[in-house]
């Protein structure tokens, strides 16, 4: 058997192709869901109930295990839903924790 061969036995091999990056993203600390004050939510119901489509907006937005900025405009506001979609992202009122509008 040549070097080369020999050498090539002993070479890594990565049999689970993606699961170390699968490994890091459950290992990725999870940020806890802010619970806003009464203040707070007042505030943020008056800003959701001024805003039309159209308007540009920066949103701070849970997603489950980390807030997430989004800059953009607003498609379209479910009321009924309690949402709205910024970007093509459906966000619901709920996971909300700060929006500012830009002129």
């Amino acid at each position: 058997m040549s070097r080369l061969q020999r050498a090539k036995q002993f070479m890594p091999f990565a049999a689970l192709k993606g699961f170390e990056t699968l490994l890091a993203a459950v290992a990725r600390p999870k940020e806890m869901r802010v619970e806003l004050s009464e203040d707070q939510l007042e505030e943020l119901n008056r800003t959701i109930q001024s805003l039309v489509e159209g308007d540009f907006v920066r949103v701070l937005y849970y997603t489950g295990h980390c807030y997430t900025e989004l800059l953009g405009v607003i498609e379209a506001i479910g009321r009924p839903a309690h949402s709205l979609s910024v970007e093509g992202v459906a966000i619901a009122y709920k996971d909300i924790k700060e929006i500012n509008l830009y002129d």
